[in-house]
């Protein structure tokens, strides 16, 4: 991500500099360099959060989840890592229970150690999904990442940058290439209003 020093991407007043500065990451971003690194044309950088939806049978996805309280687990490998060696002993003696051999929970197939997960208290082995939900729009794509760095905290599951396409957006494409070919300028306010 670029550096921000003096940017209204960032937060910083619109000055006549700050100004400067938009109007060359808003090139680079929709005519220049920076097309090519995401080949839309019209450009629009949209913040999406990821939502991880559960609850889903089983029986209709191959992409499960074990949840216990706010905790979430994509594998029984993941879990497993999780645990402290307290856990992974428990794991591993129900791994093994009515069996004569010690069988270690890391060794079963993937389906039997998803069964024992379900089995535990307080967990759940779900089936889940994703999505992408709008949070937020930028001009330029320094201004969303910005705000992902400062707001990411925010959103367990993740922030990205989706680039739209404002193709058929006249009113947006005309005011952004006014902006480009200087007909929007910044200009002071220096009555103080």
């Amino acid at each position: 991500m670029t550096q921000l020093k003096a940017s209204i991407a960032a937060g910083a007043e619109l000055t006549p500099d700050t100004f400067a500065d938009f109007i060359v990451r808003l090139r680079h971003d929709v005519e220049g360099d920076g097309v090519d690194e995401h080949c839309t044309a019209n450009a629009l950088f949209v913040v999406q959060t990821r939502r991880i939806i559960t609850g889903i049978d089983t029986d209709y996805t191959d992409q499960w989840v074990v949840c216990c309280e706010d905790s979430m687990w994509f594998s029984p490998k993941e879990y497993w890592d999780g645990c402290d060696e307290e856990e992974r002993e428990e794991l591993n003696r129900l791994a093994s229970d009515g069996e004569e051999a010690d069988i270690l929970f890391l060794e079963l197939d993937e389906d039997d150690q998803w069964e024992i997960l379900g089995e535990r208290e307080d967990h759940t082995v779900t089936g889940w999904d994703d999505r992408w939900d709008y949070v937020n729009s930028h001009l330029t794509t320094a201004a969303a990442e910005a705000f992902i760095k400062r707001k990411q905290h925010d959103y367990k599951h993740g922030l990205r940058v989706y680039v739209e396409s404002q193709n058929y957006c006249w009113e947006f494409n005309a005011i952004v290439k006014a902006l480009l070919r200087g007909e929007l300028t910044f200009r002071p306010n220096e009555g103080g209003e």
